[in-house]
């Protein structure tokens, strides 16, 4: 059975999202991406994950989207941070002249993700594996414009803007999915832990790997793939 999988770090690690095409299997948390159970050998699973990955996106990806991606969103720009060029090919590297990056604190905290991530996803067949970067907010901007239900989305630690985000995902997961993503998520071990904003990230990238899941969807992706991967084309599939 296909799987669209949503993966957004958390304080534990990593927190994903499983869903197909009746609805939200599975919420797991797991230390590291290599704790996860993906199919790596059916073409038609989507996994995205939010994070900025160093090495090519397997869709063909020449340069980084950072700056159009800010252009294409209506809302939080801010959200969208951009990677030092040139970084090292691996963390012992960068943990050796790290002091000599400029960067903000922000992807300096996230750097042995950045690395993990790339680790994980080396060697993959990008026509089997889809495993590709992606942007919550960005997302969640294209999810609520498609069903026109808010005019501006609230920021997401705030209460406001998880109750829109809910309501968001709704429109999509219906009252039992939601229902489901909910039970599923309380079902993690105490030291599993994750913030409510990381639980939504991660349906909000399930759901979009859903849609992208589709044959005319992923085919207008792989067109566009010479210049950005999917998450600047995803506006055309809405």
């Amino acid at each position: 059975m296909t799987e669209y999988v949503g993966i957004d770090g958390c304080p534990a690690g990593w927190i994903a999202v499983f869903i197909n095409e009746y609805g939200v299997t599975n919420v797991t948390v797991k230390e590291k991406l290599t704790g996860f159970d993906f199919n790596r050998s059916n073409p038609k699973d989507i996994i995205l994950i939010d994070m900025p990955i160093l090495i090519d996106m397997p869709i063909g990806l020449k340069k980084r989207p950072d700056g159009a991606l800010r252009n294409a969103m209506k809302g939080n720009k801010n959200s969208v941070f951009s990677l030092p060029e040139n970084l090292p090919p691996t963390e012992e590297e960068y943990d050796r002249i790290k002091d000599t990056i400029t960067m903000s604190e922000q992807t300096k905290a996230i750097m042995h993700k950045i690395y993990e991530v790339k680790e994980f996803s080396a060697g993959n067949n990008p026509d089997v594996f889809h495993f590709w970067e992606s942007h919550p907010e960005f997302c969640f901007e294209l999810l609520n414009n498609s069903k026109k239900i808010f005019p501006k989305i609230f920021p997401k630690k705030t209460g406001a803007g998880q109750a829109e985000r809910l309501l968001i995902l709704k429109e999509y997961l219906g009252v039992a999915g939601i229902e489901k993503l909910l039970r599923e998520a309380s079902k993690q071990e105490k030291d599993a832990f994750f913030k409510f904003d990381d639980l939504l990230d991660a349906a909000c990238l399930a759901v979009m790997a859903k849609i992208i899941g589709t044959k005319e969807n992923l085919g207008k992706i792989k067109e566009g793939a010479d210049d950005y991967p999917f998450i600047a084309y995803a506006k055309n599939l809405m």
